[in-house]
């Protein structure tokens, strides 16, 4: 059946890629936008925060030029673990099963550029080997929100 056919049907989940069947099974790809917008609120939290701090206060050296920002490195440890959004984005994994966290650890290497999505199998054995996945393991990575989000794009779910 091609496309137009299947439109005309109604049946277009017909079409679905059966890759794409298979890999996210635990979290939805409507949870994995909510989760990386609130990541997205926690690291601006962050940043407005850090951001009359010098590299030296943080005990960071100051980068050379055309070196990302030192600070990422932190992730969102230097948010209170009280401050509004920091809560909201743990709350939010927190809630989540320990499989869900294993797939979204997995499409976050994705988006990190870790694991292509023909490797989806690898990462999430990966994820699911490693350790028990919690918000804090996460929230370690600052730039969560945005690999999540290209994760989700790399594998044609937005």
């Amino acid at each position: 059946m091609d496309f137009a056919a299947a439109r005309v049907s109604g049946r277009l989940q017909s079409l679905k890629d059966p890759m794409e069947a298979k890999m996210l099974e635990r979290i939805a790809a409507e949870q994995i936008k909510h989760i990386a917008g609130l990541a997205k609120a926690a690291r601006d939290a962050r940043d407005h925060m850090l951001d009359k701090v010098t590299d030296e206060e943080l005990g960071q050296p100051v980068p050379a030029k055309g070196e990302h920002n030192p600070a990422a490195a932190l992730g969102l440890e230097p948010l209170p673990p009280t401050h509004p959004a920091r809560m909201a984005l743990k709350e939010a994994i927190d809630g989540l099963p320990q499989e869900a966290k294993r797939e979204l650890l997995a499409l976050m290497w994705i988006g990190r550029d870790d694991y292509g999505v023909a490797d989806w199998d690898q990462a999430l054995a990966s994820a699911t080997t490693a350790f028990e996945v919690t918000a804090e393991t996460l929230m370690d990575e600052a730039d969560l929100d945005k690999f999540l989000l290209k994760g989700l794009y790399e594998m044609k779910l937005m």
